[in-house]
């Protein structure tokens, strides 16, 4: 994880980082606290936790348009809440992006949405699989 992570931070350094790109990133900003080191072999970077913010605000936050990022970030608050700030904030802000990223498609996303994006890709899906059965659990 540790090379790709670099290669994605260089790209958005360098103003270069696209949609996905910007995606990835988010997510491997986050899976600095979300798994330990040994797991993810990621180096410690003092700088993930601000840039998962500022990746946040790229895309518009919690008012934004584009419902994979409003899922995907949904989960990593919804998961660690705690470590994005105010605790009950982030829990509540969580809460507002699933429910959004519903509204903008109401299908939600499917498993195979992810597949091909790498270790991204492989998190989601399964997250996306564990969404879609609750969802049926519930009969919504």
């Amino acid at each position: 994880m540790e090379e790709h992570y670099r290669r994605l931070l260089q790209k958005w350094d360098a103003g270069d980082c696209d949609r996905e790109c910007s995606l990835q990133l988010l997510f491997f900003c986050w899976m600095h606290w979300a798994d330990p080191p040994f797991i993810t072999n990621l180096d410690d970077d003092p700088r993930a936790l601000d840039l998962w913010h500022e990746i946040f605000s790229h895309f518009g936050g919690e008012e934004s348009h584009d419902p994979e990022f409003l899922f995907v970030a949904g989960i990593m608050a919804e998961i660690f809440p705690y470590c994005l700030g105010e605790e009950e904030a982030w829990k509540a802000a969580a809460k507002r992006m699933k429910e959004r990223s519903l509204m903008l498609r109401p299908e939600s996303f499917q498993r195979e949405h992810f597949d091909g994006r790498g270790e991204y890709g492989r998190y989601f899906a399964h997250q996306a699989s564990a969404a879609s059965a609750h969802r049926k659990a519930d009969g919504s």
